[in-house]
């Protein structure tokens, strides 16, 4: 029996969301961070919302040849003070470019990271009481073997 080598996607939110929260803090965000519960994949739940937070997802992405994947992230900021969420989102967005740069994402081999769309202010109908600065990045990951 032949074995097949299984080539399997980084997992880019882990990725993204530990080395984002190992950088924040040295960058003026020392509150923004996963251990603190405000920088996640998800909005938090609890309610007053904290001064400022950060959200980072994939909308999946395609293949760019048969070991490495270009998955696109949403890197959000929000705060109470519109300069601060754009300055957060902007941060977020430099952090993974410069993880681009340096080869590594966290624990992941990344090629290159590119930013498809800068950071725009989009009000989040169900945060009305923080501005919101959204952006898109692309990172071209590389697989690991099963």
């Amino acid at each position: 029996m032949s074995t097949i080598e299984l080539l399997i996607p980084a997992d880019v939110e882990v990725a993204s969301l530990d080395h984002v929260s190992l950088h924040l803090p040295d960058h003026g965000f020392p509150n923004v961070t996963k251990a603190k519960g405000t920088l996640g994949t998800k909005l938090p739940k609890k309610n007053p919302k904290p001064p400022e937070f950060g959200r980072l997802f994939s909308t999946g992405g395609p293949p760019r040849d048969l070991v490495t994947d270009s998955p696109t992230l949403v890197v959000e900021g929000y705060a109470e003070q519109e300069q601060r969420a754009r300055d957060l989102c902007a941060l977020m967005v430099a952090i993974i470019e410069a993880a681009g740069r340096s080869g590594m994402l966290g624990t992941e081999i990344v090629y290159r990271a590119r930013a498809t769309s800068l950071p725009g202010n989009l009000p989040h109908p169900q945060v009305p009481s923080h501005f919101r600065f959204t952006a898109m990045i692309s990172v071209d990951l590389r697989r690991k073997t099963a």
